[in-house]
């Protein structure tokens, strides 16, 4: 396979939603930031584009149109030309195992000891898990300042019946993230967030 296609199955890898109970959401925000001040937005020059060939992936355009729907839903207008806001979003996917090693039981003597020998015990098999984990993470930027004001990351084992749907994995992975972003267009005041 070239290069090409791994980076392309790579990225489409990335775009997660998590398992059952959902990707792990991580967020921050600059604590000095005013988001009352901010209304409108645009994506950074180069935002889910390949690095190597220059152009957007299919998971890069997911993720931005999925990230276009959240920002609007919460009151943003899209602005290319002046926006208050810059968007960044970043795909990454890693290889990982984890492993248990055996656990040995002993044998159970109790009020017998010393009178004979009790059943041997056994062993707990240990194991070893391999498995891809994908992390999408997005940026929020003022734009005059050129400072990061909240990141959103979700953390999720990629499995494959995610691939097989991508764009559900897309929408779901940025919703679970922006449900976790407390700010509309134009108020200052974060609203409750909802579990």
């Amino acid at each position: 396979m070239t290069k090409m296609k791994l980076v392309l199955v790579a990225m489409m890898a990335t775009v997660l939603a998590g398992c059952a109970t959902g990707p792990r959401i991580y967020t921050d925000a600059d604590p000095a930031a005013d988001f009352g001040q901010y209304q409108t937005f645009a994506f950074v020059e180069g935002a889910g584009k390949n690095a190597e060939a220059q152009y957007q992936t299919l998971s890069g355009q997911r993720i931005e149109d999925a990230i276009n729907t959240a920002m609007v839903s919460r009151g943003y207008q899209l602005d290319i030309h002046n926006p208050d806001l810059l968007i960044n979003f970043h795909l990454k996917t890693e290889e990982k195992t984890r492993s248990s090693p055996p656990v040995y039981m002993g044998g159970y003597y109790g009020y017998r000891s010393g009178m004979y020998v009790g059943w041997p015990g056994y062993v707990e098999p240990g194991y070893v898990d391999s498995y891809t984990e994908g992390t999408l993470s997005i940026d929020l930027v003022d734009r005059q300042t050129r400072q990061m004001v909240w990141e959103g990351t979700a953390v999720s084992r990629v499995t494959s019946s995610l691939r097989e749907a991508p764009n559900e994995t897309v929408r779901a992975a940025v919703a679970s993230i922006f449900a976790q972003y407390p700010y509309v267009a134009g108020n200052s005041a974060p609203r409750a967030l909802t579990q």
